[in-house]
């Protein structure tokens, strides 16, 4: 696959996130008294520029679907800022939107989950999964949403023939071509993918990846793709950022990323990366223990359990994401960096 990124031709911010947390409330006993929180997503900040791919990676569990789901809306996040970034100059924060502002807004944002299959109604031809939010989104005429369907199948490589078949008689591949088409039906700036690909076998995954970077280049998208597959996601993302128990511990670009990486998290998940045999392999890494449980989080640094390389202060103090000195855009949580 050639591995060259995203050029920006409008370097913008689009999209900011300021201290964003999303808790769920755990509760007990008869009367379901809250006993406490687990903290899914505890204080991220970053923001995304137009037409650029920020990638999101780590563990299971460590919050970055939830992370995005609260980006599009369908989860309503415990605190913090979602601003958006107008071309005209208007800047609005999508937590305080009216709901006509926030239907509105659903046309800036949209989303493609990790299972193409769950994503698209059983019962229904492809054709009436695009035909209903094209309605509701202002497209009265039949025949132009019609043609519509067409251009969004052809624009994914596929038939406009495919609008009348039901999703049980596509492959995976062919069902994830059109939830990425569906996404696109009413022309977004940013999509959120989630695992896009991960539900997919690996031949297909190159197909799906080359394609959104091609979608992404003519229409002039915004992608937050988020991955446990650390190839795919230095293949799609300019820049990365490394997730751990609900924090961002590590955001650089992505060719920095991978070969100058300063958090012993970032560095456990690149030595398990496999390489071909005639390159040189790296050390691996094998962190030990579990995951901490992100309803009582530890003291200091959420990973010093786990590292090896920890000093007393990883166990006292939570490090900020700092600037890491003599960079300009490679950010890390960690008290054995030297930061600014």
């Amino acid at each position: 696959m050639n591995n060259s990124k995203q050029t920006m031709n409008d370097n913008r911010i689009l999209i900011e996130i300021n201290r964003l947390k999303k808790y769920y409330p755990v509760t007990r006993g008869v009367f379901r008294r809250v006993v406490g929180y687990v903290k899914a997503v505890d204080g991220v900040n970053f923001f995304v520029r137009k037409s650029e791919t920020l990638g999101f990676v780590g563990e299971s569990g460590c919050g970055k679907t939830t992370l995005g789901k609260c980006i599009v809306r369908l989860l309503t996040p415990t605190e913090g800022e979602i601003k958006y970034f107008h071309s005209d100059g208007q800047v609005k924060d999508l937590l305080k939107l009216n709901k006509e502002e926030s239907f509105n807004m659903r046309k800036k944002i949209q989303i493609v989950f990790q299972d193409p299959y769950s994503s698209l109604n059983p019962i229904m031809t492809i054709f009436n999964s695009f035909d209903e939010p094209l309605k509701i989104h202002g497209m009265k005429n039949p025949g132009e949403r019609k043609d519509r369907i067409a251009q969004l199948l052809e624009a994914v490589n596929l038939s406009p023939d495919y609008m009348y078949r039901y999703p049980h008689e596509l492959s995976g591949g062919q069902r994830q071509r059109i939830c990425i088409a569906r996404a696109l039906s009413i022309n977004p700036e940013i999509i959120v993918c989630d695992e896009p690909v991960s539900a997919l076998d690996v031949s297909i995954q190159a197909q799906v990846l080359n394609l959104m970077k091609d979608l992404q280049e003519r229409l002039k998208l915004t992608y937050i793709f988020i991955a446990h597959d650390l190839s795919v996601v230095e293949y799609m993302s300019n820049r990365i950022a490394v997730m751990y128990l609900g924090k961002i511990v590590e955001l650089a670009d992505s060719s920095e990323l991978y070969n100058d990486s300063r958090h012993p998290y970032t560095e456990a998940l690149l030595s398990a990366v496999p390489v071909p045999t005639l390159e040189k392999k790296k050390h691996r890494i094998v962190l030990k223990g579990d995951v901490p449980s992100p309803e009582n989080p530890p003291n200091g640094c959420r990973f010093h359990l786990r590292c090896e390389k920890r000093i007393k202060i990883c166990q006292e103090v939570e490090p900020e994401l700092k600037k890491v000195k003599g960079t300009n855009n490679h950010y890390v949580a960690c008290h054995l960096a030297e930061t600014e």
